[in-house]
């Protein structure tokens, strides 16, 4: 059974062997600094675990904004405007 928590972030092993090389040749190119596989994969646990709560909740947060705008739009489009009078020719009282 999967027990990830909401904002837990799960690579494939094919998107994580290819963040961990834009890792290493990151900090080749701006830093000079060689890191082995197992470095570059430690600073993307320690991102992962940093950044994913906080990108998953500013998600959720657009998409409530989003849904609640909607669902506004719906009431403003759906919901009669003002009470209507009985039609009084089909059997309707006044």
């Amino acid at each position: 059974m999967d027990r990830r928590l909401p904002g837990d972030v799960e690579l494939s092993i094919e998107h994580r062997n290819a963040l961990i090389r834009g890792i290493s040749e990151f900090f080749d190119e701006e830093f000079e600094l060689e890191l082995s596989e197992f470095r570059a994969g430690m600073i993307l646990d320690m991102f992962l675990a940093k950044l994913s709560p906080v990108i998953y909740n500013s998600a959720i947060y657009d998409a409530r904004s989003f849904l609640t705008e909607r669902l506004e739009d719906m009431e403003a489009t759906l919901f009669a405007k003002e009470q209507r009078e009985p039609n009084t020719e089909h059997g309707g009282t006044k």
